[in-house]
């Protein structure tokens, strides 16, 4: 129940509240933030194993290349999400809700692609054997991916301005 000091009168206009666009979301930076973290630790769990008839070998992220990637668009999405939740964004607020979104995207495509096809070095082993050589994903990049996708989500329910406007709507 809304106190009733905090209840417009017909006519008046209605100034922030907590659901009025332009207040911080803290469970959206707190998402980019466990995405974020996620997309650490996928980084370094086994990424892709790489198998001939002879032999196979597991690899994680940062040793296939993507992961190191996607390990620093992580920092770079968990810094944003802390400043975020600590209510200081960085660049005014449009601009980091833009790079936000833009670096959970990268994460996204990246393991996605590297989820469908191997990562780029290896994939290159596979096409160079002529499907010889077969490349499986592990469990570091549908770890990735999912923390990624939340982080996505965290990223696109950030608001642009941080503070109430003011003004408004009427009723």
């Amino acid at each position: 129940m809304v106190p009733e000091h905090e209840v417009p009168r017909p006519g008046e206009p209605v100034t922030g509240s907590a659901t009025a666009p332009g207040r911080t979301r803290p469970a959206a930076a707190l998402a980019m933030i466990v995405g974020a973290v996620g997309c650490v630790i996928g980084s370094v769990l086994p990424w892709s194993e790489m198998s001939s008839a002879d032999e196979t070998r597991t690899f994680n992220g940062l040793v296939v290349g993507d992961g190191r990637l996607v390990l620093v668009l992580a920092v770079i999405l968990g810094a944003l999400g802390a400043a975020r939740l600590a209510r200081r964004p960085i660049g005014g607020g449009a601009a980091d809700v833009l790079v936000a979104r833009v670096v959970a995207i990268l994460i996204v495509v990246i393991a996605g692609l590297d989820r469908a096809y191997g990562p780029p070095t290896l994939a290159s082993f596979r096409a160079i054997s002529a499907d010889v050589i077969s490349i499986h994903p592990q469990n570091g990049i549908m770890f990735t991916l999912g923390s990624g996708i939340l982080a996505l989500i965290g990223a696109v329910l950030l608001q642009r301005r941080s503070a109430p406007t003011g003004g408004g709507a009427r009723r």
